[in-house]
Parts: structure tokens; sequence; C-alpha cells
């Protein structure tokens, strides 16, 4: 008889589900909130302050990239969603000169930081 594996059978399962739902969620509020803007902006005419936003959605989507990734590539996934989270994170303080936007802005790490943990403890 074969016995299924469950995700409590191995410990870090479980980093991979938290980082699967947490990345869910952030690129699905990106997705939600951000894409009608962008659009929007990619219409219009483009001035200074329109290709900095234009930035912080490229970043945007490029996290959500590499969500889409992590089903196939944990490892590289992993790198790109902190990659480009700490990048919003840095954008987010270079626009406003705010120490708590930046702080805001940098538990978006942490669905890339549980992915890097699963991918150790699998030793992929």
């Amino acid at each position: 008889m074969e016995k299924r594996m469950k995700y409590q059978d191995h410990p870090s399962r479980f980093f991979l589900i938290i980082a699967r739902i947490v990345g869910f969620l952030i690129t699905g509020v990106f997705l939600l909130f951000m894409a009608p803007e962008f659009i929007k902006i990619l219409n219009t005419k483009s001035e200074y302050t329109e290709l900095w936003i234009f930035v912080f959605y490229v970043l945007a989507m490029i996290y959500g990239a590499g969500f889409l990734l992590s089903f196939w590539l944990i490892k590289l996934s992993a790198y790109i969603m902190i990659a480009s989270s700490i990048a919003i994170a840095l954008y987010g303080f270079i626009d406003t000169m705010n120490w708590i936007i930046f702080l805001i802005l940098i538990p978006l790490t942490f669905s890339g930081i549980l992915l890097l943990i699963y991918a150790k403890r699998l030793g992929l």
C-alpha cells in the first residue's frame, strides 16, 4: 500500500504553503489595484512623474512573474521575489524619503524568504 505524503509529514512543506498563500495575496493585490492604473499610464503621454510610476508597476509585475515561476523553479523565483520586493521598498523610500514607507514595504520579502527556506531545506 502506497503512503501518500501529507503536508504535515514534511515540516518544510509548511513554508511552501505559507509562501504561496502570501505570494498569491500580494500578487493579487498588485494586479487588482495596479493593472488599471498601469494601462491608463500607458495610454497617456509620459511625464517624469509617470515614468516613476511606470518603474513601480514594472517592479510589481516582476514580483508577480516571480510568484508564478515559483510553481516550477522555486529557488530562482525566490531570488526574483526577494530582489524585486527590495527594489520596491527602496523605490518607495526614494520616492517619499520616508523610512516608514520603507518599513511598510519590506515585508513583501516574506514570501520569497519562505520559498528560499523551503528550497534550502530540500536541498534544491
